[in-house]
């Protein structure tokens, strides 16, 4: 009886589904909303766009390692003395610290690499190709 049941109960669903007519237009998304910004990008802002996600992106980086080391001191605290709680606090603390680390030497070799070609990294120019096009 069961396996009636479960083979009938997709049919029945699909059965008592109403149709979908898709003929009238919706209209142009790009008047006047939420998304009328998105529709002035043009291939020249994609540069800036980048630019501002990678910063965003360090510094989203940076507050999840300052929190993974205040979890990691919050956890040496309520260890209460018992030293594999501490140790596994320390292993966080000197984590979120490595973190923190990289985090600074990346963003520092990259605004170094790309001061070094001119390249700010706020304002990322996307280079064209000599004769591919407009």
């Amino acid at each position: 009886m069961k396996k009636y049941l479960i083979l009938l109960s997709p049919i029945a669903y699909l059965s008592l589904a109403t149709s979908a007519f898709a003929q009238t237009p919706i209209g142009n998304p790009c008047g006047s909303g939420e998304f009328s910004a998105l529709c002035m990008l043009q291939a020249k802002d994609l540069g800036g766009i980048v630019g501002s996600l990678l910063q965003f992106i360090f510094v989203i980086a940076v507050i999840v390692a300052l929190f993974y080391l205040i979890y990691g001191g919050f956890r040496w605290l309520v260890s209460s003395g018992d030293k594999t709680q501490v140790a596994a606090a320390r292993e966080h603390i000197v984590a979120a610290i490595i973190g923190l680390v990289i985090i600074f030497l990346s963003y520092f070799l990259l605004s170094l690499l790309l001061g070094f070609f001119g390249i700010d990294l706020s304002h990322l120019t996307i280079p064209k190709i000599p004769g591919a096009g407009t």
